[in-house]
């Protein structure tokens, strides 16, 4: 009996588009390399962009899905973007009104084009895809400039990640 109703429940879920995050493509399997642009930064951070290529390379490499190549001249893909925004923002305070925890986050443009053809193709774009993240500081703020720091590295790899999946889902 067990039987009878478990085939018709895999038929169903065979056949409604079900699919493990992160395993599904709307991309053509016929795209095997992508390049990473370094993303234009328009954020007063000078070294969020070079946190941001790194993540987002480290996540391609991972997922596995594309070859990377150096050159966008290389490549099937190119991905790329403008960073438009990242705040710092104190979010905690303790009994004096000095700021124990901020919100950190960041703000993009980003989009994949095909580069196959004689003009680029417009695969996939969002103009507002962010990020965020939270840290604490310490009451006497020695180590501000440390937290912050790893807020960037850590911000920089969820977004990467965030991205990445985005990118390959289609959202």
């Amino acid at each position: 009996m067990r039987r009878l109703f478990l085939i018709p429940l895999l038929l169903v879920l065979s056949g409604c588009g079900y699919h493990l995050v992160g395993t599904a493509t709307y991309l053509p399997p016929e795209i095997q390399s992508l390049h990473v642009e370094f993303f234009e930064n328009q954020t007063s951070r000078g070294d969020m962009d070079q946190r941001v290529a790194e993540a987002l390379n480290l996540e391609w490499v991972r997922r596995g899905r594309f070859q990377l190549v150096d050159r966008a001249e290389d490549a099937d893909i190119v991905l790329g973007g403008t960073m438009t925004g990242l705040s710092v923002v104190p979010v905690s305070f303790d009994e004096s009104g000095r700021a124990t925890e901020y919100q950190m986050t960041l703000l993009t443009e980003v989009w994949l084009n095909d580069v196959r053809g004689e003009d680029p193709v417009l695969l996939w774009e969002n103009k507002s895809f962010s990020r965020r993240t939270s840290y604490a500081v310490d009451e006497d703020a020695v180590d501000y400039f440390d937290r912050q720091r790893a807020a960037m590295d850590e911000l920089s790899t969820d977004y990467a990640r965030a991205l990445v999946s985005a990118v390959l889902e289609g959202f």
